[in-house]
């Protein structure tokens, strides 16, 4: 497991860096204002979604969960010019609301992957295109959807209180207890 970003013009750890970093590295180093909040809350929904499959149990056995996270999380390639590049399935999964991955499940009912699934949503809006305007009825449903989920994004207060409400509902292990 990497556990630096391989590349001079961003430092982190390379599977907690947002999608949108790993992908445009050339580009987003040119970038005055790169790195924004929603980098940094992209990379805590990292944090959670590597920890919880890697840790937490579940009835997938340890060569799948390491698979699995393996393949969300390490995905990277280099260019020609040496730069590396990656995040592909993040954004993917992010964008299609497979976040973490479905098929991903714990052994005990926990709280946390609603968390980890609520914190996620909002990055449908970042890495798809607005609604067309084409079909009117659509794009009035729609596109205050993708607006609100913009606006989420660059709110550390609803990104607060999301796991504030999740830390308030029931199920959590009693005592600070592992197991989520």
């Amino acid at each position: 497991m990497t556990t630096y970003s391989g590349r001079h013009d961003r430092t982190g750890t390379w599977q907690f860096m947002s999608a949108a970093l790993l992908e445009s590295p050339m580009s987003a180093a040119l970038l005055e204002n790169s790195h924004v909040l929603e980098d940094d809350i992209e990379s805590f929904v990292h944090v959670l979604g590597w920890t919880v499959p890697s840790y937490l149990p579940s009835p997938m056995d340890e060569d799948e969960r390491e698979a699995m996270v393996s393949f969300l999380y390490d995905d990277s390639w280099k260019t020609k010019a040496g730069q590396e590049w990656g995040g592909q399935y993040k954004s993917f999964h992010l964008k299609s609301g497979d976040y973490p991955l479905e098929e991903f499940t714990l052994t005990e009912p926990s709280p946390i992957l609603d968390l980890i699934r609520n914190l996620a949503s909002p990055f449908q809006a970042r890495y798809s295109k607005p609604p067309p305007e084409e079909d009117k009825e659509l794009f009035k449903v729609l596109m205050p959807r993708y607006q609100l989920a913009l606006e989420r994004l660059n709110n550390l207060e609803w990104f607060l209180g999301t796991i504030q409400d999740a830390l308030e509902r029931p199920g959590w292990p009693a005592n600070g207890g592992g197991g989520c």
